[in-house]
């Protein structure tokens, strides 16, 4: 397009027109209003604009969306917000009740009493079935290990290394303990052999995760800083499901592992279940993670 051209568009633009109002009869005016076509679009984009600000403060400071059909009230969420609460507190409930009886089972066979079963029958209301069961090998076992002096498990064993004044954070995967904490060694953590083929690997408490990243020797790495100057890591995951920056919530899964991890021998590879490098870090020092939990 032509300099001209575009002159000429800007000259019709800015050029004012008189609207007028005036007698049919008499011709004689009334009323009358200079204006530019670039104004009239001036004055809709201003009328708009207004229009849009209305709405935004009708939204922000009124329950003017409650009315519009299809849209959630402020009732129904809090509807909503109580029922994941009630849900929340059954799901607890079933563990406390869980793990009641449990203890209520060990007990029982520590005082050399037969435990029972609990059957719940699905009525209009819940029962509950006590059933004998007869005594097994099992419990024998269980009475031995924790009565004796020496042991894992014994009630008298005063070399467990855990801190009843530190703090107790939940583990990262449900699993068995096969190499341990040795800074001597060069071991500034635990390797955890996980009970599933694959795994999820979840925060042990809450925080933010502050890297993400991966290594030839450890695979992918996640790192989370906690309160009281706690950093976990997490290494040999096979994927990260966080970023940098994300907070990330106690139990909240933020890898996987899987027994397809980098080895060096193929055969190994193959057969090696999956297994997670779990290191506890307070105030830049390495710290044994058994101290902190019970896996």
């Amino acid at each position: 397009m032509k300099q001209s051209d575009i002159k000429g568009l800007w000259r019709r633009a800015v050029e004012r027109r008189r609207l007028s109002m005036r007698d049919r009869s008499s011709d004689e005016e009334f009323w009358h209003v200079n204006i530019s076509p670039i104004g009239v679009w001036g004055t809709v984009a201003a009328f708009v604009l207004v229009i849009c600000a209305v709405l935004l403060t009708l939204i922000a400071y009124t329950p003017f969306l409650d009315i519009l059909p299809g849209y959630r009230t402020q009732s129904q969420r809090i509807h909503d917000s109580l029922v994941e609460s009630v849900m929340r507190v059954d799901s607890m409930e079933r563990k406390i009740a869980m793990m009641m009886s449990y203890n209520e089972a060990v007990s029982t066979i520590m005082n050399n009493n037969t435990p029972t079963l609990h059957s719940t029958l699905m009525t209009d209301t819940i029962r509950y079935d006590k059933s004998r069961i007869l005594p097994t090998r099992a419990d024998s076992l269980l009475r031995a290990a924790l009565e004796s002096e020496h042991g894992e498990y014994s009630l008298d064993n005063s070399h467990s290394e855990l801190n009843s004044e530190a703090a107790v954070f939940t583990a990262p995967i449900r699993g068995n303990v096969v190499q341990r904490f040795d800074p001597t060694q060069g071991i500034y953590g635990v390797e955890i052999v996980s009970v599933d083929a694959e795994s999820s690997v979840a925060a042990i408490e809450n925080g933010t995760v502050i890297a993400v990243g991966s290594s030839p020797e450890h695979g992918v790495e996640v790192a989370v800083q906690h309160a009281g100057g706690y950093t976990s890591i997490y290494r040999d995951l096979s994927q990260a499901l966080v970023r940098k920056g994300q907070p990330v919530k106690s139990g909240e899964v933020i890898g996987n592992i899987s027994s397809q991890q980098r080895h060096d021998d193929e055969q190994e590879q193959a057969s090696r279940p999956a297994s997670l490098q779990f290191e506890i870090w307070r105030d830049g020092t390495a710290a044994n993670p058994e101290s902190y939990i019970l896996f």
